[in-house]
């Protein structure tokens, strides 16, 4: 009766084939080697080497064959990987577009979230607009009033008087924007006294008055009468004084304001 004997791997065989396999499996999982087949074919061989000084001849002749198949299925898995990865990578001209097309949406964004809603008019807002509108006209009229009463502004009979015009030539003045007329709380045009002070050259006064524009008469009278940062005084002091080009350019920014 004759005896087979079985071949049994040592222990040290054993060892070297989990470290193999176990190795690998590191390999496969491990995020940034993955799919790299130069690293795993490194680690394989290495691997390889040390389980081949614990096997007899047959074991290394398996281990050679299974060992050329793991190799196979590497570069098929890494072969495939790559193509599937090359695949879904868009092309620079779409990945530019879809930048600017993110660009844009952004700035739409942006423009949106920056712009005031439309104001709607309600009966209530119409009632405080028209309410504000009736207290500033009536301030209005009663500064007009002290202005009259203290003698700032004269009547247009009176401004005839000192000048020694007639009355058309005061409308002519006013429609060539020489002169300006501020409407009383009667509705009767009313002019500065200022026009009438023989301390002050009447044709310079009328340079600057056109120098102001189409602004309105209470804006030009603010000016005349108010201190100038520009002047460090008000216009009307600086013309007293023989400053009528700076009162003009004084007067040509203010225009512009």
């Amino acid at each position: 009766m004759s005896v087979i004997a079985k071949n049994k791997s040592s222990p040290a065989s054993l060892k070297s084939s989990a470290d193999l396999f176990g190795r690998l499996g590191q390999m496969l999982a491990d995020p940034d080697t993955a799919w790299q087949a130069s690293k795993i074919r490194m680690a394989l061989g290495k691997s390889v080497q040390q389980l081949r000084d614990h096997m007899s001849g047959a074991e290394k002749e398996l281990l050679r064959k299974v060992v050329q198949e793991l190799v196979s299925q590497v570069d098929h898995l890494v072969s495939s990987s790559e193509r599937s990865s090359a695949s879904s990578m868009p092309d620079t001209a779409t990945v530019e577009r879809a930048r600017a097309e993110d660009a844009m949406g952004q700035r739409m964004l942006d423009a949106a979230s920056r712009r005031r809603p439309a104001a709607v008019s309600t009966r209530q807002s119409i009632h405080q607009g028209n309410t504000a509108i009736a207290r500033s006209m009536e301030v209005a009229a009663t500064a007009t009033a002290a202005r009259i009463a203290n003698g700032e502004l004269i009547s247009s009979g009176q401004l005839q008087h000192a000048l020694g015009v007639k009355r058309q030539a005061i409308s002519a003045a006013v429609k060539a924007r020489r002169l300006f007329a501020i409407v009383g709380p009667s509705g009767e045009n009313f002019y500065p006294a200022y026009y009438a002070d023989q301390a002050l050259d009447r044709r310079k006064l009328e340079q600057v008055s056109k120098a102001l524009g189409t602004m309105p008469a209470a804006s030009k009278h603010h000016f005349f009468t108010s201190r100038s940062s520009i002047l460090g005084e008000t216009p009307l002091q600086a013309l007293r004084k023989g400053r009528e080009a700076d009162v003009l350019a004084a007067a040509a920014g203010f225009a512009e304001r």
